[in-house]
């Protein structure tokens, strides 16, 4: 009986669960309805089922009398004979368990889709007030908020604060909660925000919302009256047609302006950049806060499509039943064929930019000004005494303009006026209207089926793909079998997480405080000087004070957001006792997690927010691993392992001191400096603060927090095992030692003796009449400069040393030693004399890798032929990773349509040409293949951590568990690392490329040299 519906039964099977589900019967020979021995829970079944419940939240939320249904409902239960809280609970019970009651599914969708509350986190005394007192429900009452409040704290997730009884425990509620989040997450927060500011202003009380909303309200209203105007959309000129398309769609106006502005201010207010690199190239460039044109039009349109979808697939799901697995093929088919209607780009990317137009024009910001006809006196008073009024005048919120990039290209970017920007930042609310729809999960990732058109898993409304790729990989997933990497995914997925509470509020003291110490970003801009005159003698000085000043504020314009998210989305499940991330791989096999902001794989403050849900004790090399992770994250990790942990142990009244009062300017200094993670200390401290705390029972100590063991140059690594290069499997652990091997300091050893070769060259001196080179391109006067200003340092050169076998390029490699070289020298010398440098020390850097590790390059050579011969035949490069995941670059040409719009014309990429994209395909072979290499070797060591019963998760070549099993871990990483390179790897490889390359014979291998694999097993410092 599926869906409240009664129908005979040819055969007494259980199929698998629905949603409303009722209790299985089947229908004798007098047509008599007799129950079966069984009971099926609710919320448990196929995705649509909650797409249609979705479907149903989504229209509750635009009703116009929910007052009046509400009444209905209580007028239901008195029918009913529901009168008593207790009478209440136990028919919400029976509903959590199976048993459909439409008054109570009324009531329940109504607290879930307005407020989001779950009904059964309700103590008994509430739900009695719900039946004595209706009022509750009518608009502009708080009650509800401060239920809310009571219940899930400060979180805006439906998670029960620890001081918060739920009065039913029931299986499916920890679905129902998941439901719950994801619901929350893909509602819009600008259309609560309009909803708020409509009750404000019923009430009188327009003026208690923020400086934010006060912001954007105006615009939504201006671009809603556009919009509903009939003789407005009649325009003319380029984008009109797609303009009048836009008001026949059938959506709300008031919806489209709310969808535009909260897509519009996401990608201005939350810059987002891979790494810290392209944060400082956009630093350096002047581009924080803005947007190009075309991406704005991209994210608006598609946002408008999805909209769209959703309301059709509820249209059409509302005259369906679902009678039968026949009957609801037909169904599926249709919602199937509605998503890929709204594919394509030149269909979404036109109603984007119309969209984006109006958005600008109605962008309206009011400025002071001076008004013409006042007359100020010296003193700041006007002529009649009084303080000088400032008339308020209109300007574009939203700026337009165009920047030329190449010789061929010109963009156009989207700017937010500083102004509206200062506004949204101090009232402290501006990401309020960010909601990632990717959140942490409450119960564990739904199992990933990676194969198909449509890939199911790991949420329950939000579909993504298993691999971050195109489409044609998609297509490989249905010829090779992917289920042993998805089978890993599930692994990674299912390891329960929860937010280090203590953490969290030490930071938000920190920022509080105006503490601006391990990475949080000052709440106040830097001041920058003013520059004096040329002739001034600190001319040059002073300039490039200005110059640091203001790229530090520009970076700051990207810091401050994305830090206040973090803590935002920590806040949001401080209270889940268990948090799950699911993962995913991209087309090489490296995973990652999907929620985007906080998670593992984040920057010093997200781990340190992070913590496993299930503590061990430590024991006693728990404990030793414990203080190892300590001093590891000081930058300690270049001395032996009991060096380290006599280190720690010295520094005990340190850490009791830090722990007893971290801000107290003598602890700072001990912790907030720390190398490789300041917030990740002070989590540490406290925790060996407690272990201290315990003598002799120091061992018993339950520790949730993970030990990391990173690889050394694990690139590296992979290439000296591949060429069994015994002097560059040496330099980085590859071999046992008594200490570890420092790569870096090995290559650095090597550029100061070139270094010190070239400053000893003669001076340069250019005579009268002579030409030769200047100052600035001569070997020896760099060379100098180099030892003068201290430059050679092991961090100058780690970056490039590590990114050599990801095929960085010389422009890169200068970079990445130019960006170190700014932050050593950057306020005393000149920006050009630092490029200068950088391009003579990359150069250095780069050949004294190959000196290192020339069998290791050898190999690299090889892949490089390889890519060649591919590029030929205009094929992309193609591979099966060793644990069976088939990798294709998805590097190719792209499809280009053009789209003219009121402002610019927009040229779109609509898809992947035949053509590959031939310099992508040569330069990311190399890398992308040994990224598949590190990939299995990460699946394979959790595939043997999960056999073991261990906790682990993953950070590419950085390994997590609990302290008590890092030595364990430690050999399981040692043996999948030996087991992986005694497959021949590239023996495999040449055997599948004769077929690839159609019958032409790729290059001979190089020669392997006499590495010996099994010592690897014994390398203590292989992963340390």
């Amino acid at each position: 009986v599926l869906a409240r519906r009664c129908e005979p039964l040819s055969t007494l099977t259980c199929r698998r669960c629905i949603s409303n589900q009722v209790d299985v019967c089947w229908l004798d020979a007098a047509n008599n309805r007799q129950p079966l021995p069984m009971r099926l829970h609710t919320l448990e079944g196929p995705a649509f089922q909650f797409v249609k419940l979705q479907a149903a939240l989504r229209e509750r939320q635009r009703e116009e009398g929910a007052r009046h249904a509400l009444e209905d409902v209580h007028q239901q239960l008195a029918r009913v004979g529901v009168l008593q809280a207790e009478r209440l609970q136990e028919k919400i019970g029976e509903y959590l368990d199976g048993t459909d009651i439409q008054v109570i599914e009324e009531l329940d969708e109504h607290l879930l889709a307005a407020h989001g509350i779950l009904m059964e986190d309700l103590p008994l005394e509430r739900l009695q007030q719900f039946l004595e007192d209706p009022s509750i429900f009518e608009k502009g009452s708080r009650t509800l908020d401060e239920i809310r409040k009571q219940l899930y704290g400060r979180g805006r997730m439906p998670i029960l604060a620890a001081e918060a009884e739920a009065c039913v425990h029931h299986e499916s509620s920890r679905r129902r909660r998941q439901f719950a989040i994801e619901h929350i997450a893909e509602t819009s927060a600008l259309r609560e925000f309009l909803e708020e500011q409509k009750i404000h202003a019923d009430a009188g009380r327009g003026a208690l919302t923020g400086g934010t909303k006060r912001l954007w309200l105006p615009w939504v209203n201006a671009m809603t009256t556009v919009l509903s105007d009939g003789e407005a959309v009649q325009r003319k000129g380029a984008g009109s047609r797609t303009f009048l398309a836009l008001t026949k769609l059938g959506l709300e106006p008031e919806l489209l302006a709310i969808i535009t502005c909260q897509n519009v201010l996401n990608l201005l207010m939350l810059p987002c950049f891979r790494n810290k690199d392209e944060i400082q190239e956009n630093a350096r460039h002047n581009r924080f806060g803005e947007v190009p044109f075309v991406t704005a039009a991209t994210r608006v349109g598609e946002a408008v499509e999805d909209e769209l979808m959703w309301q059709r697939i509820a249209a059409h799901e509302s005259g369906h039943g679902t009678k039968s697995e026949g009957a609801m093929k037909p169904q599926l088919l249709e919602m199937r064929r509605l998503r890929q209607a709204f594919r394509d780009r030149t269909q979404s990317v036109p109603m984007g930019a119309a969209l984006v137009d109006l958005l600008i024009d109605c962008s309206a910001l009011r400025v002071p000004g001076m008004p013409a006809d006042s007359k100020v006196v010296a003193d700041g008073q006007q002529a009649d005494g009084l303080p000088p009024r400032e008339e308020l005048e209109l300007e574009k919120a939203l700026e337009y303009g165009k920047r030329r990039e190449t010789r061929t290209k010109v963009v156009g970017y989207l700017s937010l006026h500083p102004l509206a920007r200062a506004r949204m930042e101090s009232e402290g609310d501006m990401l309020h209207f960010i909601k990632p729809k990717m959140q942490p999960m409450v119960i564990p990732p739904l199992p990933w089926q990676p194969c198909g058109d449509s890939p199911q898993g790991p949420y329950i409304l939000h579909k993504s793909a298993f691999v971050r790729t195109t489409s044609e990989q998609m297509t490989q997933l249905r010829s090779y079998s992917a289920s042993r990497s998805a089978g890993v995914m599930d692994f990674l997925g299912r390891v329960p997480w929860r937010i280090n509470g203590r953490i969290l509020d030490l930071i938000r003291e920190a920022q509080q405080r105006g503490l601006a110490i391990a990475g949080i970003p000052p709440n106040e801009d830097p001041p920058v000087p003013a520059v004096p005159d040329e002739s001034h003698p600190d001319y040059q000085v002073l300039r490039l004070r200005r110059l640091n000043a203001e790229k530090r504020c520009r970076e700051l314009r990207s810091e401050r957001p994305t830090f206040e998210l973090k803590l935002r989305s920590a806040e949001d499940f401080v209270n889940a006792d268990k948090l799950y991330f699911p993962h995913n791989v991209d087309f090489r096999g490296r995973c990652y997690p999907l929620p985007p902001h906080l998670n593992h794989m984040g920057d010093d403050v997200s781990r340190a927010l992070l913590m496993f849900s299930e503590s061990k004790p430590l024991g006693s090399e728990g404990l030793f691993w414990s203080k190892v992770g300590v001093a590891n994250l000081h930058g300690k990790n270049k001395i032996s392992l009991e060096d380290r942990v006599r280190w720690v142990d010295d520094r005990k009244d340190i850490i009791m001191q830090v722990a007893k009062d971290p801000f107290s300017p003598e602890s700072i200094e001990h912790w907030a400096d720390a190398d490789d993670g300041p917030w990740q200390v002070l989590a540490r401290y406290l925790e060996l603060a407690e272990v201290y705390s315990r003598p002799g029972a120091e061992e018993e100590f339950r520790s949730h927090l993970p030990v990391h063991v990173d690889g050394s140059c694990n690139g590296l690594q992979h290439y000296a095992a591949l060429g069994r290069d015994l002097a560059g499997g040496e330099a980085v652990n590859l071999m046992p030692n008594d200490k570890p091997q420092d790569v870096y300091t090995v290559v650095l050893k090597i550029v100061i003796d070139k270094v010190n070769a070239d400053a000893a060259l003669p001076v340069y001196v250019q005579t009268e009449g002579q030409e030769g080179r200047p100052p600035s391109q001569d070997q020896g006067h760099l060379a100098r400069r180099l030892l003068e200003l201290g430059i050679l340092q092991r961090k100058v050169v780690k970056q490039t040393i590590m990114t050599i076998c990801y095929g960085v390029t010389a422009v890169g490699a200068r970079k990445q030693v130019q960006g170190q070289i700014e932050d050593m020298v950057g306020e005393k010398v000149d920006p050009d004399e630092i490029l200068a440098l950088a391009k003579y020390l990359s150069r250095l850097v780069l050949a004294s890798i190959d000196d290192v590790f020339a069998q290791a390059m050898k190999i690299q050579n090889w892949l490089n032929q390889i890519t060649k011969i591919f590029s030929k035949l205009q094929a992309p490069n193609a591979w099966i990773s060793p644990v069976g995941l088939n990798c294709v670059q998805p590097y190719r040409n792209a499809r280009k349509a053009v789209v003219r719009s009121k402002r610019q014309t927009v040229t779109l990429k609509t898809g992947d040409a035949p053509t590959i994209n031939q310099m992508r395909q040569r330069m990311g072979y190399p890398p992308n293949f040994i990224h598949s290499l590190d990939a299995s070797h990460m699946m394979m060591v959790a595939e043997s951590c999960q056999r073991e019963g261990m906790t682990f998760a993953a950070v590419h070549d950085s390994f997590w568990t609990h302290a008590c099993d890092t030595a364990k871990l430690n050999m399981l990483t040692r043996d999948a690392f030996v087991e992986l390179h005694k497959r021949p790897i590239l023996a495999e490889l040449y055997e599948d490329m004769k077929v690839h390359l159609g019958g032409q014979v790729p290059p001979p291998l190089p020669e392997q040299g006499q590495l010996d694999l099994d010592r690897v097993r014994d390398s203590l410092y292989f992963f340390a």
